[in-house]
């Protein structure tokens, strides 16, 4: 009785371990597994940087998550393909969507998506991929090749001149990608004579010969935008004249879940996918000169604001699971 006390009152004697209640100390660790495949350029930054700093975010409120983002060229993901290597999400451009399609698991439909992209993910009336990155096309043009045109008809800046008594072309494109860059001149009505048009396989590509002085315009990404923003700023450039071009993107970047048989791995995957659509993960794109898929405003003044504002009007875009063929077709249907 004497001692009896000390254990009654001895509230040590009554604490509850809560992790071992709640088993939260030996609770699983789940790891997923993004492969980020990249069919065109972005903003100023890496996607793929921006998607490690989202996970990390998502990790902040899922503590038991993990996410690894490896980035992959096209040929590689064929690869990983053959050797049925499988993520648990595939972030993915237009062009290799066909190739993962069968893979994908159904997705709920997401409000913080803009009507006019939404379908774009669709396949077989199946929801299999959200749109999360939206960039676009500028037509840029060199000022003093220009001067003396008439503004308000865009095609005159695709038409060949005179250049230090050689011949300029008009207009340097990339026609041999995974993207479609002339669906947004057939959009916008700009209309250009092949002869003037210097084709190449990448935007990158394209844009060197326009630096070069080899053309009077390029049909460029955001990408193109920025590099020249800062040669103009440096002097390696002299000015050019930006034309902003809606209507039509296909430069889209798309989220999807992979069928893994884990309920776990699903579950915590869509929860990813669904977390790129908030607010802040979407506001996080101004940092890396893209846009969102909400309609709302990221930037608040510029020439990103403007580019913005036209990219907010109504879209067409293509399907995220067009085949190459398919691209190649309307490639050669609209030159």
């Amino acid at each position: 009785m004497i001692i009896c006390p000390i254990y009654i009152f001895n509230v040590k004697g009554y604490e509850i371990n809560l992790n071992e209640f709640f088993n939260l100390s030996n609770s699983s660790k789940t790891i997923l597994t993004v492969y980020h495949i990249e069919t065109f350029e972005g903003g100023t930054n890496s996607r793929s940087k921006y998607l490690e700093r989202q996970a990390s975010l998502f990790n902040k409120k899922h503590p038991n998550c993990f996410l690894v983002v490896k980035t992959l060229t096209p040929d590689e993901l064929a690869l990983n393909l053959r050797k049925n290597e499988l993520p648990d999400l595939y972030s993915f451009g237009v062009g290799v969507g066909s190739y993962i399609a069968g893979f994908l698991e159904e997705l709920e439909g997401n409000s913080n998506i803009r009507k006019d992209l939404t379908g774009y993910g669709e396949r077989q009336r199946k929801l299999l991929a959200y749109p999360y990155i939206l960039s676009g096309y500028c037509l840029i043009s060199h000022e003093n090749l220009i001067s003396g045109l008439e503004s308000s008809d865009i095609s005159n800046y695709t038409l060949s001149t005179k250049y230090n008594n050689k011949e300029v072309k008009g207009l340097s494109i990339a026609t041999k990608s995974l993207i479609n860059p002339v669906l947004a001149l057939r959009k916008n009505n700009i209309n250009y004579n092949i002869v003037d048009l210097v084709e190449f396989n990448s935007t990158y590509d394209a844009y060197n010969n326009f630096i070069a002085k080899k053309s009077v315009s390029l049909i460029g990404t955001a990408r193109d935008l920025a590099r020249c923003k800062n040669r103009e700023v440096n002097g390696s450039l002299s000015s050019c004249k930006y034309t902003f071009l809606g209507g039509f993107s296909d430069l889209v970047q798309y989220i999807g879940v992979v069928d893994s048989g884990s309920d776990a791995k699903e579950h915590y995957a869509k929860l990813f996918a669904n977390f790129l659509l908030t607010d802040n993960a979407q506001s996080a794109l101004s940092r890396y000169g893209l846009f969102s898929v909400n309609r709302k405003n990221i930037y608040e003044s510029g020439y990103m604001f403007e580019f913005e504002s036209i990219l907010n009007k109504d879209l067409t875009s293509v399907n995220a699971f067009i085949s190459k063929e398919e691209i190649n077709k309307l490639q050669q249907e609209n030159l």
